[in-house]
Formats: structure tokens, sequence, C-alpha cells
């Protein structure tokens, strides 16, 4: 290592010993300043120019230990190393030596080499030091930095995986990271025709790695959840989301859940997820909704299926998600046991709200205080979805137009469309550029849901809502329905829609007719809207959103005015 000059005080007040061993500092090209006792030495001492000072230990006005205190003060964080000059050699003045903060000592008379080897020694101290006090501020502006890096990071995060109705009473979520970044993710979406999109997801790995994957999947979840896209449209858009970004080792274990209000029913679909448990008032036991299909993320686009649950909820119905951080929880002694633990969870043998039950759980076994693993639970009150539905109230006539709108289109689907397609969102999108129907798209989508169910289920695939008038019914219903889409090879749908409109009123007109036999419309009655009905009730929450609405061809064409 090359030799380091440095600057050196050296304080003594024996004259001849002073200029020897300056003299001696000089030739091996270090730089001297000199004080003559303790106090001269304190006064002349700067922290920023003196690398190292000599005392001598007995020395008038302020001795070597006194003026050592001094100076170690001075420097404060700096270090500076001292070394005594002394011509004794008694422990307990060596020790004392020490104890004040000395470095070295050099014994008189002074050899020349041992002079240069301990200070060749020191040299070599101080180049580490300032290496590694570079390196520590250098540390330190990058940990700053970084922290800065991950608060933005995490507010923008939270603010994306965050703009959803969770606040919903029928929700009750938990929500504990075992890093600064979550990798569970928990989002929800209201649909434009009432009804809400829920997502239990949990990312392979932790913290900021694991948390990155949520951002594309809530953007693919709330943009197309607003624009109307069913449960089996976003999945397979999500998966190749995440299949296209992410690396071959990291996928996102999920739980989707479809509630739709109007029929009182819950699609639930779970790729990898602990079993899902659903309660139902009528049964002791939680029915558990296994994991059918793989992580998102893991499966190409062509490769990927949902296999989706269908339940059919009444009052008192609860379901309950949650991420393996759960399932695999760890005491304090560090012991996995909580799928054990779980037991009486998945008897049915807990006590009011399963939610409430299991957050009590972990916050008393202090799993919630120190989560080894990212914690997420998501409870579902099914009762409070149904008090909480949306009802839907006629326009208001008495608004103006903001702008005035005219256009007209067709848009026409044959069979191999009607299997893989679903029009609803594109039209929505076209019609909600109007900004009064922008105002009121969750009527709009509604009425187009309804007229189009009609026509697809009914029209086309003839199937009878006589099946919804029980819960295995409803579970046939919706099953015979894929099915029959999957198999369809024949018919098609045809949807006309106007719109017209000036700076006082608007219409919106749609005619949709399919190429069905019809039913018999003899026995509808559009003015009593039951809500509490399973079935029936589409044409009817047609007419009361609608001015006009009219039924012909045996129940194949539907043509409805909506006015604003």
């Amino acid at each position: 290592m090359k030799e380091q000059n440095l600057k050196i005080l050296v304080a003594d007040d024996n004259p001849s010993d002073r200029m020897l061993l300056e003299s001696m500092l000089t030739q091996l090209g270090h730089v001297v300043e000199t004080a003559v006792d303790g106090q001269d030495a304190v006064e002349k001492f700067d922290p920023n120019s003196i690398q190292l000072v000599c005392l001598d230990v007995k020395m008038p006005r302020k001795d070597g230990w006194e003026a050592a205190l001094e100076i170690l003060q001075i420097a404060k964080e700096k270090l500076i190393p001292i070394v005594f000059l002394s011509g004794v050699s008694d422990p307990d003045i060596l020790k004392k030596c020490l104890d004040v903060g000395a470095t070295d000592f050099i014994s008189k008379p002074y050899n020349p080499t041992l002079v240069s080897a301990k200070l060749n020694a020191i040299a070599r101290l101080l180049v580490l030091q300032n290496t590694l006090s570079e390196q520590r501020d250098e540390l330190s502006f990058l940990n700053q930095q970084m922290v800065h890096d991950q608060e933005v990071a995490k507010m923008v995060y939270e603010r994306i995986t965050h703009s959803n109705c969770l606040s919903d009473p029928a929700l009750n979520t938990l929500h504990q990271g075992s890093h600064i970044f979550n990798g569970d993710v928990i989002l929800a979406a209201y649909k434009p025709n009432g009804g809400m999109h829920i997502l239990l997801g949990d990312f392979t790995g932790h913290g900021l790695s694991a948390a990155i994957g949520a951002l594309p999947l809530a953007d693919i979840f709330f943009d197309w959840t607003e624009k109307g896209f069913l449960m089996r449209q976003i999945l397979p858009e999500i998966n190749k989301r995440l299949h296209n970004i992410l690396p071959p080792n990291m996928f996102c274990a999920a739980a989707f859940i479809d509630i739709n209000l109007h029929n009182r029913t819950a699609s639930v679909w779970n790729a990898g997820l602990p079993d899902l448990l659903y309660f139902s008032a009528g049964e002791p036991q939680p029915r558990l909704i296994a994991s059918d299909s793989l992580p998102l993320g893991i499966l190409n686009e062509y490769e990927f299926e949902a296999n989706i649950d269908m339940l059919s909820y009444e009052f008192g119905d609860y379901l309950i998600a949650f991420t393996d951080g759960v399932y695999e929880a760890r005491s304090e002694d560090n012991k996995i046991h909580y799928n054990s633990a779980l037991n009486p969870l998945y008897a049915g043998e807990v006590s009011g709200s399963p939610f409430v039950w299991l957050e009590n759980m972990l916050q008393e076994e202090g799993i919630l205080e120190n989560p080894h693993d990212d914690i997420s639970v998501l409870g579902i009150d099914l009762t409070q979805a149904l008090n909480n539905a949306p009802q839907s109230k006629p326009a208001d006539v008495t608004r103006g137009v903001s702008e005035p709108a005219s256009f007209a289109f067709c848009y026409e689907l044959n069979a191999k469309s009607l299997r893989n397609t679903d029009p609803l969102p594109y039209l929505l999108q076209i019609l909600t550029t109007v900004p009064e129907l922008s105002k009121r798209s969750g009527e709009i989508f509604m009425i187009l849901s309804e007229m189009y169910s009609n026509a697809l289920e009914h029209g086309i695939l003839k199937l009878d809502s006589s099946l919804k008038e029980t819960a295995e019914g409803f579970a046939e219903y919706y099953a015979s329905r894929e099915t029959k889409l999957k198999q369809l090879n024949e018919g098609c749908v045809s949807i006309e829609v106007k719109v017209s409109a000036d700076s006082h009123e608007g219409c919106l007109a749609i005619v949709m007719s399919d190429s069905g036999d019809g039913f018999d419309i003899s026995h509808l009655n559009f003015d009593n809207l039951d809500h509490e009905m399973p079935f029936n009730r589409g044409l009817s929450l047609i007419n009361q959103l609608c001015h006009k609405l009219e039924i012909t061809d045996n129940g194949s064409r539907i043509s409805i005015e909506y006015r604003w």
C-alpha cells in the first residue's frame, strides 16, 4: 500500500524531544505542527486539517489526558487517532491513556524504525476509515433515495389497487403485509348493471417483487368491469397480461367472485387459493369451493380455461376466502399448525360472523403482529349484498341535454360470434360517448343486458326461466346455458340502435331481434316488478326504466325507447 503523508499535531513541553520528533516525522514526509503543552494543543487542533495528534503525558497547564479528552470532544464523530508520548512504562499510566481514547504509544527515546511502522499502521487505519465513511455516506444517500422511491411507489400502488368499493357494507377485509409492499391484493368494483366483481390474489414471493404484478391486474380488473365485461372475459385477459410480463417463476393464485344482485347468484372461480367457504343459512357445514384451475400467469392464452362454480344465495348466506398466509400462519413458537386451528371454521362450529371469528383467532395468537407471510381475508355478507342492492329509477326527463347527438348503427351476431363475443361492453362504450347517456351508464347497461339475455337465453338457446325457482335449478340453468352456447351452430341476434337528441331532450331507441321461435307473451305483466322473484323480472325491469316497451314476433323482437 502506498504510504500516506499525514498532518500531525505534536505537543511536548520538552523542546529537545519536541524538535527531535518533529524532525523525524518531517523526514518521513509528514507535515508537522507543534504545541508547547496540552492547552496549546487544544487551541491549535483543527479536526478538518489535523489527522493525527501526538501528546506527551506530563505537560504544564493541561496534561496529555485532559487534552486528549477535549480534542476527542472537538473531533466529535470524526476519527482522530491519538498517540501518547511517554518515557515511563508504568501499567497504570498506560491503562489510563487507553481509557481516555488513545490509539497507541511511542516510547522515549524514539526509535525511527518503530515510529515509521506505527505511523504507517495508523495511516492505513485512516485510509480504511475514510473509505468506510465514504461508503457509509453513499449508502445513506442511496437508502434515503430508496425509501423515497418506495414511498412514492407505495402511494401509486395503493391508489391503483384501492380504487375500488371495499367500503361496501357487504364486504369485510383483513389485509396484513409482512413487508412494505403487500404481495396480496383485494379488489372490488361495482358492475354497470348492479352487483360487483371481487378478486382476491396472492402473488408468489414477498415485497416489491410480489406486488409489482398487482398493477396490471388491477388496471384490467377495474377498466374491464367498468366497461361491462363478464368474469369469463376478464380472467383470460388478466392471465394473458400476467403471462406476458411476469418471469416464469412468478404467478398469482386468485379467487374471482361475481355477485349478481338481480338473480341472487354468485359465480366463483378459485385458482390456487385455499378452499373458499360458502356458509348457507340452511346448512350446518360450509360448502368448500376448491381450487379447480391453475393460477393466473402460468398458462398461455390458448391453454387457459376458467372453471366457474355457480351459487344461488339467500338471506343469511356468507362467503369467506383467504390466502395461504392464513392457512400456513406460524405461531409464536414458529410452528405451522394453523391448518388444524382452522378446523372449527371448516366444521361450521363458529358462532356469529366467520370473518370476525377468523380475525379474532389470528389476533389472539399474535399472528397479525408479526406475520411471516402476507395475510389477506375476504368476507362477503350476502345478506348485506341483497339489502344494499341498488334500485333502478326512471330517468329524470326534466334534465336537459348538454350536447346534441344523433347517430344510428346496427350490430349483428351470428352463431360463432354469439359463442365467443359479448357485445354489451362495446355497445356501452359507443353509447356513453353521449354525455347524458354516460351519466346513466348503469341504467343503459342494465337495459342492454336484460334485452340481450332475453334474446340469447330464451330466443336462441331456448332456456326455461322456471328452472330458477330452486337453488339446484339455478345451477342447472347456467350449466345448461354454457353447454348450449358452446354447441351453438346456428342462430343470430340483431341489435339496432338509434340516438337522437337536441338541446332540450334526447331519445335512445333499441330494437333487439333474434332468429328463435319466440315464446308465449300473453301471460307477461310488465307493470308488476317484484324484486323478490328469482326469475321473469327482466322485461318488467326494462319496462320500469324505459318510456316505451314493445314486444312483437312472439317475443323474438323487443323495442324500447329511453328518453331523457
